[in-house]
């Protein structure tokens, strides 16, 4: 186990910051009326699979859990919430709808960061156990 340092709880604290910011960002950039497009427009979808992709990572990065598998099921299942109510609450807003396909950009994008994130995490830890002499099973 790792030591809690004042680095590392400095660094927890601040990604917890960001992750807050990041979706009351989120929320807020969803729900204010449509404005004239006078920049050169991003397609919906993808600005949709980012924020979620986002979210996700944040996420990821801000819980533990010995039960790998359990806690990227809930940030999943958390995500697809939020974004199921983030679509039917934009009706609510003038110049705003809710649209199926947003909602499959942001599940895209959720599943995309949980099973990256995933993946880079299992690479990570596998590396580091086998370079490490004392956990590595040859080393005996």
């Amino acid at each position: 186990m790792q030591p809690v340092t004042k680095l590392r709880l400095l660094g927890f604290r601040l990604a917890v910051i960001a992750l807050a910011a990041y979706w009351t960002a989120i929320f807020i950039g969803t729900h204010l009326p449509k404005l004239p497009k006078s920049l050169p427009s991003v397609n919906d979808k993808v600005m949709h699979f980012t924020a979620f992709f986002g979210l996700a990572t944040l996420l990821c990065y801000c819980t533990t859990s010995t039960r790998v598998w359990r806690r990227f099921s809930i940030i999943v299942a958390m995500c697809l919430v939020y974004a199921c109510v983030d679509e039917l609450t934009q009706s609510l807003v003038r110049g705003r709808h809710s649209d199926v396909m947003d909602f499959l950009a942001d599940a895209a994008g959720t599943l995309t960061a949980v099973i990256l994130y995933a993946t880079v995490r299992w690479a990570w830890f596998s590396h580091r156990q086998s370079s490490d002499p004392v956990r590595s099973p040859s080393a005996t």
